[in-house]
């Protein structure tokens, strides 16, 4: 859900740790899932999937339940995720 009456984008910060404060923790990328009709916060619900290959590649998806509007990151090795 979006924090912000008619917040018409959401930035999606993808972050690796256990660490309770998020600011602690690592983020690995971000990116921003915009094209949302506005609506009073707390309504537009947004699904954020993540999947991991046999490689290691991670791929997360954001989409607006409502209007099927999705977009994704893929984070490998390479861009500073680690075991």
């Amino acid at each position: 859900t979006l924090f912000i009456d008619s917040q018409t984008q959401v930035e999606i910060n993808v972050l690796q740790g256990e660490r309770p404060m998020a600011a602690d923790n690592k983020s690995l990328g971000r990116f921003i899932l915009d094209g949302i009709p506005p609506a009073p916060r707390g309504m537009p619900q947004i699904e954020v999937t993540f999947d991991i290959d046999a490689n290691g590649i991670l791929k997360v998806t954001a989409q607006d339940k409502a209007t099927g509007r999705s977009q994704h990151i893929t984070i490998t090795a390479s861009s500073g995720l680690s075991d």
